[in-house]
């Protein structure tokens, strides 16, 4: 029998009831808190979303490590409710952004299905803090990391005794994946690329913030769109690359929904794998590697792989544009590929549509690896 309430009953008689079923909590102020609770604070809430995605199944697996990689010291996550799934190993971009600080607020359906290693790179994230930068400085190339990369990938191979990962490579990630599934594709089920580089992603988008722009009378983006003109070019300072972008989440590019990308900078104060000495450190250390890093060997695209081709990426993602993106999928030749498409995504499709990216993984990527749809 289902219950309603007497049409005749005030308003504020159906309030109280129903708030006489909500927990007693303090509604003074704009905050609910439980009686003499303590106030709340940065700790308080990373231990309870550290014990929200705790892993509890007898053959799961929840490692946060230091890991020496290749004369450095490299944190690494490894998650994941069944040592049977297979494997992803996430390769961030950024340069220099980690995605480990972000995993809290999407990762966790994954692991029912795939172990995620996800690690930090040289000099960012967790390994900041300790970071010597002048002894790293001269090692922070495109190559290293690559390097990096596959001595990641070969002690996740031994640590938990698979032949064979997949590699998904995020933003500028994708192509220190794509070079590391050029070189060992008998390591790998799958390359995923999400939010794909495509070599031509610049020229593409300075010509389509302009036409953004003129159509949303948009007067400033005009103005500093036409100051760093041409774009791009050789030399140019990384500013110039930094206004582009700044456009583009203007322009629905970066978080579909979201003219910036302020939630996405804000997420890893909330990260339950990072101290607070981590979370302070880490904006340092990505605009230190930004400027840093040389060696522009991972713009040269490979043309084919040995290995099936995923890619998921946003329509609207102006970060690594959409449409050169797919060209250049479609011109690179694979086993197999798969270039799948999230309507309302821009560049951070896993948290804009969590659920028709997980979506993608189980009923696409999975299949790759041996197991059952």
């Amino acid at each position: 029998m289902t219950n309603r309430l007497p049409r005749s009953m005030p308003l504020r008689l159906a309030v109280a009831l129903t708030l006489a079923f909500v927990s007693p909590l303090s509604r003074t102020g704009s905050t609910l808190r439980a009686p003499n609770a303590p106030p709340v604070t940065r700790d308080s809430v990373v231990a309870r979303l550290g014990e929200l995605r705790r892993i509890h199944t007898p053959d799961g697996i929840e490692l946060l490590e230091a890991v020496a990689i290749e004369g450095t010291t490299q944190w690494v996550s490894v998650r994941g409710k069944h040592e049977s799934n297979p494997v992803i190993v996430m390769i961030h971009g950024g340069p220099g952004t980690p995605m480990m600080p972000l995993t809290w607020a999407y990762q966790s359906p994954w692991e029912d299905f795939f172990t995620v290693v996800n690690y930090d790179q040289r000099g960012v994230g967790k390994n900041a803090v300790s970071a010597d930068r002048d002894a790293l400085a001269p090692t922070l190339s495109f190559d290293q990391l690559v390097r990096d990369a596959e001595a990641m990938v070969t002690w996740v191979r031994s640590r938990l005794g698979v032949e064979r990962v997949v590699v998904m490579g995020y933003s500028y990630g994708t192509m220190i994946g794509m070079s590391l599934a050029q070189r060992h594709p008998e390591w790998l089920h799958a390359y995923v690329g999400v939010g794909q580089v495509s070599g031509s992603g610049d020229d593409y988008l300075y010509t389509r913030l302009r036409e953004l722009a003129q159509a949303a009378g948009q007067r400033d983006a005009l103005r500093e769109l036409d100051s760093i003109a041409p774009y791009p070019r050789p030399g140019a300072p990384v500013t110039t690359v930094l206004l582009t972008r700044k456009w583009a989440r203007y322009f629905n590019g970066g978080w579909y929904g979201k003219p910036t990308f302020d939630l996405l900078f804000a997420m890893p104060s909330w990260a339950p794998e990072y101290t607070n000495a981590d979370v302070a450190a880490q904006t340092v250390a990505t605009q230190w590697t930004t400027r840093t890093l040389v060696g522009g060997g991972g713009l040269s695209l490979p043309e084919s792989l040995a290995v099936p081709v995923v890619v998921i990426q946003g329509r609207h993602d102006l970060h690594t544009p959409y449409e050169p993106a797919r060209a250049y999928i479609e011109r690179l030749r694979a086993p197999s590929k798969s270039f799948l498409t999230l309507e309302w995504s821009a560049h951070v499709p896993m948290l804009e549509e969590p659920g028709r990216f997980l979506q993608q993984l189980l009923n696409v990527v999975r299949p790759l690896t041996g197991s059952a749809k």
